[in-house]
């Protein structure tokens, strides 16, 4: 498959598009500009830019031929200003592009707690309303869409084995898993037009997935 990843510099993108690398796919590594295509050198993928906050027809031209598209961008400044440009706006360009640009399936990578956000202080609120509005977008568009509501993501190493739900306790998560997670949802069905909660647990990837109901 040909796979547009956003937000391939971060540090959640760079272990998706590591991983569909080794699986054998087409990888578009997508940034904001050409400056962070350092941050993907070496992992077998194709530098685009997909600038979440440019003119939408850019993203629809960059997304043309994917299979898939998967947002894993996030603002990098926790202000409720960048915070709603890009996880809200710059997510719902990128639904709207897909569509446009005839893009079958988008994977989004959310937050636990996006579709219950009044908890939190200030500061977690804003993120997780940001993602609630961008979440509920991708579920009324014409995409075969998947949210992953992903628990405290980690940088540890990953486990191999999660816990994944409607709805979960919050947890922790390294984002190394939550990539597995993200190529299972290409693989398992259960997971279409649907979201839901994810974190480390007992179960290997690919069983915890089958057993979403």
């Amino acid at each position: 498959m040909v796979i547009t990843v956003l937000g391939a510099s971060g540090r959640t993108g760079r272990h998706v598009v590591r991983l569909l690398g080794r699986w054998g796919h087409t990888v578009r590594a997508g940034l904001r500009n050409r400056r962070r295509g350092e941050s993907v050198a070496g992992l077998a993928a194709i530098p685009v830019v997909t600038d979440l906050t440019a003119d939408p027809d850019e993203l629809v031209d960059a997304f043309a031929g994917s299979d898939v598209v998967i947002n894993c961008a996030g603002a990098a400044d926790p202000d409720p200003a960048a915070v709603n440009l890009i996880d809200r706006d710059g997510a719902i360009a990128a639904i709207r592009a897909a569509e446009r640009a005839g893009v079958p399936r988008f994977v989004q990578l959310s937050a636990m707690f996006a579709d219950s956000p009044d908890q939190g202080d200030r500061l977690v609120r804003s993120i997780l309303y940001a993602k609630q509005i961008s979440d509920s977008m991708l579920s009324r568009s014409s995409l075969v869409w998947t949210v992953v509501r992903a628990a405290t993501l980690t940088d540890e190493p990953g486990t191999g084995r999660i816990a994944a739900a409607g709805h979960l306790d919050a947890g922790r998560i390294p984002r190394e898993d939550v990539a597995a997670v993200i190529l299972g949802c290409l693989i398992e069905a259960r997971t279409e037009n649907r979201g839901f909660d994810v974190r480390s647990g007992d179960l290997p990837v690919a069983a915890a997935l089958s057993t979403l109901d």
